[in-house]
C-alpha cells in the first residue's frame, strides 16, 4: 500500500512545475477558530486544544478554496479545534514552504498538506512527521518516504474517463475529425492522470478521432486572459474539432467566454466547479465538467486528524479515492444551488465525508 503511494510521489517530485511569480504581498496566513456547537468532540478536549492546520498551493483557485472550506467546515461544529490555514496567493513552493515549516511549530496535532510540487517539501515534512505530528497528503503526491502515510486524493485517470464519457453521446461512434485536448497545468500530476483517462477513453470508444493535444493554455503568468487568448487560438486552429476538452478548470470557465463571444456553439467539456464554469453549464456552452469534490478532501483529512487528537482513533494507511461527480445540465441547478455558501456545502457533503470515513475501507487501496 505505502509503495503505492510512493511510486505515485516519485512520479509527482519528477515534475517540474510552471511556477508563478507572486507579488511581495502573496503570503496569507490565516487563523481559523470556533465556537460552534460540538459535534462529536470528546468530551476532554478543551475549546482551541486541538492545533490542526491545512497548508495549500495557492488561495486564487476555487478548487483550493474549497479543501479550505472542506477543512473549515470540520472545525465550525468542534469547538475543540483550532485551525490555521496558510497559502500564498500564487503557486510557488518557496513561498508555500516556510509557511508550512511556521504552522507546523504550534499546530502539532496535524497538518493537511495540498502542494503541487513535492521535492522541496521532503525533507521538512520528514522531520514534521519524525517528530510526532501527523500530516495527511490531499488532492496531488505527498513527497515519497517522508512518513507521510495517508493520501486523500481522487482516481484522476477515472475522472478523465468520466468526461469522456459524457462527452461522446454527442459524437457519432463512426466519426473522423479532431478532439483538441488543452490543459493549464501541463506539468501538475492530477492533470497529467486525467488527460491520460481521456485519451485512453477516446481511444477505446472513438478510434477514429485524432487527439490534438493537449496542448498548454498555461501562458507566462497562468491568468485568466491569457487561458482565453490560448483557447481563442486554439479554436481558430481547430475551427472543425469534434469537441474541446480539458483537464483543468479556467479551461472551461475560457471555453463557455469564448462561445458566447464568439457567437458559436461547440461540444466542450471541463473539470472542476468554478462559478464561470458552472455558469457556462447554466448557458449550454459547456456540456459536462467532472468534479473531483475538493471539498471532501479537506473535510476528511481534518476530521481524521481531530478524531486522532482528541479519541486517539488510528489515521488509516494508503490512498483514498474520495470520487468524482458528472455535472450536467440535469444536475445544474442543484449542484449550483450547493456551492452558494459555506452552510451549504456542510449540508450536502458533510454527511458524504462521514459516510466515508464510517466505511473506509471502501475508498481506501
Amino acid at each position: 500500500m505505502n509503495s503505492h503511494i510512493n511510486s505515485l510521489s516519485r512520479r509527482g517530485r519528477r515534475v517540474t512545475i510552471a511556477l508563478v511569480a507572486a507579488a511581495a504581498s502573496a503570503l496569507m496566513l490565516v487563523g481559523c477558530s470556533t465556537s460552534a456547537p460540538a459535534g462529536d468532540t470528546a468530551k476532554n478536549a478543551a475549546p482551541g486544544s486541538v492545533k490542526l492546520g491545512i497548508a495549500y498551493w495557492e488561495t486564487r483557485t476555487y478548487a483550493f478554496q474549497l479543501m479550505l472550506k472542506g477543512a473549515q467546515a470540520v472545525a465550525s461544529v468542534d469547538p475543540a479545534i483550532d485551525l490555521t490555514s496558510a497559502a500564498p496567493d500564487a503557486g510557488d513552493p518557496s513561498k508555500l514552504l516556510p509557511l508550512f515549516q511556521a504552522m507546523a511549530q504550534t499546530q502539532k496535532a496535524g497538518i493537511v498538506l495540498q502542494t503541487l510540487a513535492a521535492d522541496p517539501f521532503f525533507r521538512p515534512v520528514q522531520q514534521i512527521t519524525s517528530s510526532g505530528t501527523p500530516v495527511i497528503a490531499i488532492d496531488a503526491p505527498p513527497p515519497a518516504d517522508a512518513g507521510v502515510d495517508l493520501f486523500i486524493t481522487n482516481d484522476n485517470v477515472a475522472l478523465g474517463k468520466m468526461l469522456v464519457d459524457e462527452i461522446i453521446k454527442g459524437i457519432p461512434v463512426d466519426a473522423k475529425g479532431e478532439i483538441v485536448i488543452g490543459t493549464n497545468g501541463p506539468a501538475v500530476p492530477p492533470l497529467i492522470a486525467r488527460v491520460e483517462g481521456m485519451k485512453a477513453a477516446l481511444a477505446a470508444q472513438r478510434p477514429g478521432v485524432t487527439v490534438v493535444g493537449p496542448v498548454s493554455t498555461f501562458g507566462t503568468s497562468g491568468s485568466s486572459q491569457e487561458n482565453y487568448s490560448a483557447w481563442d487560438g486554439i479554436w481558430r486552429q481547430h475551427p472543425t474539432a469534434l469537441a474541446y476538452l480539458s483537464p483543468a478548470a479556467q479551461d472551461a470557465v475560457s471555453l463557455g467566454l469564448l462561445q458566447q463571444r464568439n457567437k458559436v456553439k461547440l461540444l466542450a467539456g471541463g473539470m472542476d466547479l468554478e462559478p464561470g464554469a458552472l455558469e457556462a453549464v447554466q448557458n449550454g456552452y459547456i456540456t459536462a465538467l467532472v468534479s473531483p469534490e475538493h471539498w471532501l478532501k479537506g473535510y476528511i483529512a481534518t476530521k481524521l486528524l481531530a478524531a486522532h487528537a482528541e479519541k486517539g482513533t488510528a489515521i488509516p494507511k494508503g490512498i483514498w479515492n474520495t470520487g468524482g461527480l458528472v455535472v450536467n445540465a440535469a444536475n445544474i441547478a442543484a449542484i449550483v444551488e450547493r456551492q452558494a455558501n459555506d452552510g451549504a456545502l456542510l449540508k450536502a457533503l458533510g454527511p458524504v465525508g462521514d459516510d466515508q470515513i464510517a466505511n473506509s475501507t471502501k475508498y481506501l487501496k
